[in-house]
C-alpha cells in the first residue's frame, strides 16, 4: 500500500482567495487593515519559522501583522503587562501567544489577560473551556485545521478510534476534543504513555504533534491508518514532521507531509480567526 499523500494547495488557493475578499472587505469598513499581534518569548527554531511563515502568510493576504520578540529572561509579569496593552489597543484584532513559553512563565497567568474575541488561537481559559463544553468561539488552529483536513478529504469521523500523540494545550487536547464531538473514541498518548506502539497502530486516525522528528515509524502505524503529521521540527536546515515519512507513506492510506501539509492551513486559519475578531 501507497498512501495517498495530502496536497494542501488547492484549499490553500480557495481559502487564500476568500481570506482576501474578506480583508478587503474589512478594510473598507475599518479604514484599516485587520492587524495581528504575534508574541514569542526567547529562541525556539519551531516557534521562529512558525512566526516567520506566519508574517509571509499576512503580507499574503493583507493584513498587518506585529511581530512582539522578547528575551527569554523577560519575567511573568511583564508579559501579562504587555498581553493586557495589546488587548486594551483597538487596532489589534487577534494575539497569537507562540508557544513553548519559558519554563518561569505559566501560560495560564498570561493568556488569563487575553479577552478571548482576540484570542484567535483559543489558548486562554474562557476558549478553551467553551471547546471542552462543545460551545467553541476559537478553537487552537491546529486543531481546527485537523477537522478540516478531514473534511476537505472526505474522511469519515464518527465512530473511528482517533489515537492523538501529545497533549500540549495548542495541539493534543483540542484535537481530541474536537474529534470527539464529532463522535470519535478518543485515546491521547504522551511521554509517560506505555508501549505507545501498541496503542497508535490500533488507530483508524493517527495525529501526531509532539515536535520529536520521526518518532512515528511504520511499525507504529495500522495497515490503511489515517496520520496526519502536525510537527514542525528544523532538522540540519531542514523542516521535517513527527512522523518517519518516507517508511509510513508504505503503510497508511492518507499522510499529511511536512512541509506544505498542515502548516499553511494553520496560519490562513489564524488569520481567519483574526478577521472575525472584536471590531
Amino acid at each position: 500500500m501507497t498512501a495517498k499523500i495530502y496536497d494542501s494547495k488547492p484549499l490553500v488557493g480557495r481559502m487564500i482567495e476568500q481570506l482576501r475578499s474578506e480583508a478587503a472587505q474589512f478594510y473598507k469598513q475599518h479604514q484599516r487593515s485587520a492587524r495581528l499581534a504575534q508574541i514569542i518569548v526567547g529562541h525556539d527554531a519551531a516557534a521562529e519559522l512558525y512566526s516567520r511563515q506566519l508574517v509571509h502568510a499576512c503580507q499574503t493576504i493583507g493584513l498587518a501583522c506585529t511581530t512582539l520578540a522578547y528575551p527569554f529572561e523577560m519575567q511573568e509579569e511583564e508579559l501579562r503587562a504587555q498581553v493586557t496593552r495589546l488587548s486594551d489597543d483597538t487596532t489589534i484584532d487577534g494575539v497569537v501567544l507562540l508557544l513553548p513559553l519559558p519554563e518561569h512563565i505559566r501560560q495560564r497567568i498570561v493568556t488569563e489577560a487575553l479577552p478571548s474575541q482576540k484570542d484567535v488561537d483559543g489558548l486562554g481559559p474562557s476558549n478553551a473551556g467553551n471547546l471542552l463544553l462543545g460551545f467553541p468561539n476559537f478553537v487552537p488552529s491546529t486543531a481546527d485545521v485537523v477537522l478540516t483536513v478531514l473534511r476537505d478529504a472526505d474522511i469519515p469521523i464518527a465512530g473511528r478510534y482517533a489515537v492523538i500523540v501529545g497533549r500540549s494545550n495548542v495541539g493534543g487536547k483540542p484535537t481530541a476534543l474536537l474529534l470527539m464531538s464529532h463522535d470519535a473514541t478518543v485515546t491521547i498518548c504522551h511521554s509517560y504513555t506505555q508501549d505507545l506502539a501498541s496503542i497508535t497502530s490500533s488507530a483508524d486516525i493517527l495525529v501526531v504533534s509532539v515536535g520529536r522528528p520521526g518518532l512515528i515509524t511504520a511499525d507504529m502505524v495500522k495497515t490503511g491508518a489515517i496520520v496526519l503529521d502536525a510537527g514542525i521540527n528544523t532538522v540540519n536546515g531542514r523542516v521535517v514532521g513527527d512522523v518517519d515519512f518516507a517508511t509510513v507513506k508504505e503503510k497508511a492510506a492518507f499522510l499529511t507531509p511536512v512541509p506544505g501539509g498542515l502548516g499553511p492551513l494553520t496560519h490562513l486559519t489564524l488569520i481567519r480567526h483574526t478577521l472575525l475578531g472584536p471590531h
